[in-house]
């Protein structure tokens, strides 16, 4: 905790804030999404490198329930430390992860697995989770237009080289208010996350991303990134 307090300082001081918002509680608590940090219902903390290193984010806007491996094991809430590394692909709940890693397939078609690990691992932020049982539902207006202004904008300020990948309309809808650039696919989640338009979608964003991406790979192996 000592070093993260150097290297994730103002990410740090921002979730604190978030949690400590009484308003932003009591947002959640009026729309129906949980908040007991002691019960793991909580903002998700973000667990991945110093923010000035990461060089890919996913925006995803969805609330999803937790699966029922997550209910067997809710605390501590950063436990999603990697997209794919210790999760069985073949149960239903990881369905989205496999939409995910077809994507990264596209921006690394070699050892994408690693290439995920390398660049995605740890970097859960933010995740409001429901209930075990509970269906996936939209994020109200008040509770989003806040979060938005008062802390996603302020999150993105501190991942200045990192591109952005909006999953979804309402990811892309979001990014685009607050003046983000981004790239953009189809949501990895139902519905519409088996249509063409979405697989074909995944496709042109993982494709979009490849050369920025594996050029920036290249310039890391010289010393010139991190």
């Amino acid at each position: 905790m000592p070093q993260l307090e150097t290297t994730h300082r103002e990410l740090l001081d921002l979730q604190r804030a978030m949690l400590d918002d009484q308003h932003f509680k009591s947002l959640c608590l009026a729309h129906g999404l949980p908040w007991s940090p002691a019960e793991g219902y909580e903002p998700r903390w973000y667990g991945g490198p110093a923010p000035k290193d990461v060089e890919l984010l996913f925006l995803m806007a969805e609330l999803g329930p937790i699966t029922p491996t997550e209910a067997k094991k809710l605390l501590p809430a950063i436990n999603h430390d990697s997209f794919l590394r210790d999760r069985n692909l073949n149960l239903q709940e990881h369905y989205w992860r496999l939409n995910l890693k077809t994507l990264c397939s596209y921006v690394w078609p070699e050892n994408t697995e690693q290439m995920m690990e390398k660049h995605l691992a740890g970097s859960c932020t933010f995740w409001m989770s429901l209930p075990h049982g509970s269906t996936t539902k939209s994020v109200p207006k008040p509770l989003i237009e806040y979060f938005s202004n008062t802390y996603l904008r302020e999150l993105l300020r501190l991942f200045p080289n990192a591109l952005i990948l909006a999953a979804g309309g309402k990811a892309r809808d979001r990014l685009r208010r607050l003046g983000v650039d981004y790239e953009h696919c189809w949501a990895f989640t139902r519905p519409g996350c088996n249509r063409r338009e979405a697989h074909e979608s995944r496709a042109a964003a993982g494709k979009a991303l490849a050369p920025a991406m594996n050029h920036r790979s290249i310039r890391g192996e010289e010393g010139e990134w991190r």
